[in-house]
């Protein structure tokens, strides 16, 4: 499984991008991925079901002994997963979300991946919510069910993508902001590049509370950078400027040590994480992400 995607058209109308995005989400979704969502995410518990007859493949485990020694046949315990979930989408929309130095840039592959969440919790019959937030929230979707609330909740990250990110990521208010919002124990999916390093006490905090996941969205030129010339480089969130040598080796080193140091945060704060690049389509990293998180669960 391998998606080449058409990269993201900004003058086409909001409602067409949104359609865009819906049939993008159906397709990964008929792959597979509302499964192994399904196997990734789970809710409260399990309860019992039934006793049935043992059959070949059954987990010796699930034996009912009574049962088995009053009728003389092995028997085993069914049990049914008692869902009831809800899951949270929080995208960082502030200014440094904007940059892409391909094709696609770090707000349109946000918008995606907030579409493949939302038809895949529809799929599952699961609540999902929304919220954009830089300095402060902006915009706060609370969690329902159905695919009319799935396309409201795409229509929002999607606009936020074709307007612009703006700002400064503001991880400590956002994470207050969920807990205020949101009592009731959930799945956050937290998007963005975590590039202000300020996170890592705000996602500790709400990961005592809720199931929080970080999907670290880059970009290959954050990382890598052309030799042999002075570059004038503004921060997208401060407006700070500097002359920057890109032929020193020592700026690929300091790039390479950042990232280093945004997975060591997230791993101090006890999240499941996951990077994600703008210059590479995630869906295979994104299943095997689903598939090592349920392994674990």
């Amino acid at each position: 499984m391998f998606f080449r995607r058409k990269p993201p058209q900004y003058r086409v109308p909001l409602t067409r991008r949104v359609r865009d995005l819906e049939l993008v989400s159906a397709r990964l979704i008929r792959a597979g991925f509302a499964g192994d969502y399904h196997s990734a995410f789970h809710g409260r518990g399990i309860e019992f079901s039934q006793v049935r007859e043992y059959q070949p493949g059954d987990d010796i485990r699930t034996i009912d002994w009574n049962v088995t020694a009053r009728s003389g046949v092995p028997h085993v315990k069914e049990f049914i997963e008692e869902r009831d979930l809800t899951v949270i989408v929080a995208i960082d929309v502030s200014g440094s979300m904007s940059f892409g130095s391909i094709d696609w840039r770090k707000c349109d592959i946000a918008a995606e991946l907030a579409a493949v969440f939302a038809f895949s919790a529809v799929q599952n019959s699961d609540r999902i919510g929304l919220l954009l937030f830089s300095t402060a929230a902006r915009v706060f979707i609370p969690p329902r069910r159905g695919r009319a609330h799935a396309q409201v909740i795409v229509r929002a990250a999607v606009d936020a993508a074709m307007r612009g990110p703006r700002g400064v990521a503001g991880f400590e208010g956002a994470g207050r902001f969920l807990e205020r919002v949101n009592a009731k124990r959930s799945v956050v999916i937290v998007l963005s590049d975590f590039l202000d390093l300020n996170f890592e006490r705000a996602l500790k905090r709400l990961n005592r509370r809720h199931d929080v996941v970080a999907i670290a969205l880059s970009d290959p030129r954050e990382e890598r950078f052309p030799r042999g010339a002075l570059a004038h480089l503004a921060d997208a969130e401060s407006a700070a400027a500097r002359l920057v040598d890109l032929g020193s080796a020592d700026v690929d080193r300091r790039a390479a040590a950042r990232w280093q140091q945004i997975d060591r945060r997230l791993r101090s704060a006890g999240v499941d994480r996951l990077q994600v690049s703008t210059a590479m389509p995630y869906d295979r990293d994104l299943l095997r992400f689903f598939r090592e998180r349920a392994l674990r669960r």
